[in-house]
């Protein structure tokens, strides 16, 4: 039952009064949506279910609701539902992201102001709340001596959460240029390199490296790494490359460094896959 002024003298009816009964409980019918919704004045005290196979959001706006009203959504869909800050301010010690029969309130302290409190699963802490990847099936050749990103290896997450976790997964398979010692590759975020060695001397920072030591034959490599960006702004995860040695520095992915159509050089593919881990 939405919320109301009642008067005095008033009287109920049996409808109402059932439907008073079960919103003061906790229960009651929800109120079904499909695909994106934003909340209105009359949603106060009521429940809302979400029921999507893709990805929606339910957005909060300011000057709607009181202090101390209440909002109960439900994500019944198999798509995750996020709970949106529009013009008003949403809070949580948890995520704003519900997986399929998960579940929440939002609680408003005032009128522009609220707190959602999920109701946390069994298990709800390193629950994986979405994933984003990269495939990348075509080669890439470069020779310039300093990083530069690799086209195709690069994905965007925005975290529901900034207490979350980012586990990035690289799998790349490439070669170099049979002068130097390797390609070498860095994890980035945005434009910082994380993942990184300690500074040592002169030595190349990297993550990881690829041999490749004949100018046919390649080199695969795979690296996981638990990320703790600490926001909710949308975070590019993405592979860069190097040659690491003598001129010319040439390092090359999904493919040898000598490029011949025989049957003994084969063509590769690489990947990079983020998962926002909830905390």
């Amino acid at each position: 039952m939405a919320k109301q002024t009642f008067t005095t003298g008033q009287v109920l009816t049996a409808a109402q009064m059932t439907s008073l009964q079960q919103t003061a409980m906790g229960g009651g019918a929800a109120s079904a949506k499909t695909a994106n919704y934003t909340l209105v004045a009359a949603d106060a005290g009521t429940a809302i279910s979400m029921t999507s196979g893709s990805a929606t959001t339910i957005t909060v706006n300011t000057g709607l609701f009181a202090s101390g009203d209440t909002v109960q959504i439900i994500n019944l869909g198999a798509g995750t539902c996020t709970i949106t800050a529009g013009t008003a301010t949403v809070s949580t010690a948890g995520s704003l992201a519900l997986a399929q029969y998960e579940s929440g309130i939002l609680y408003f302290t005032s009128a522009s102001a609220a707190v959602f409190n999920d109701y946390v699963q069994a298990g709800g802490g390193g629950k994986v709340l979405q994933v984003v990847t990269a495939f990348k099936s075509d080669t890439f050749a470069a020779s310039d001596s300093a990083y530069q990103d690799i086209t195709g290896l690069s994905v965007s997450i925005t975290p529901s959460s900034a207490t979350s976790k980012v586990l990035v997964m690289m799998t790349v398979t490439g070669s170099h240029q049979p002068s130097i010692a390797d390609a070498v590759l860095r994890l980035v975020r945005d434009s910082t390199a994380i993942a990184v060695a300690n500074t040592a001397g002169d030595r190349t920072l990297a993550t990881v490296s690829l041999m490749g030591p004949s100018s046919t034959s390649t080199d695969s490599t795979a690296f996981t790494f638990l990320d703790s960006p600490a926001t909710t702004s949308a975070t590019t995860y993405k592979v860069q490359g190097t040659g690491n040695g003598a001129t010319p520095k040439g390092f090359y992915i999904n493919r040898g460094s000598l490029d011949t159509d025989v049957v003994s050089v084969a063509r590769t593919a690489s990947s990079i896959t983020v998962m926002e881990i909830g905390a």
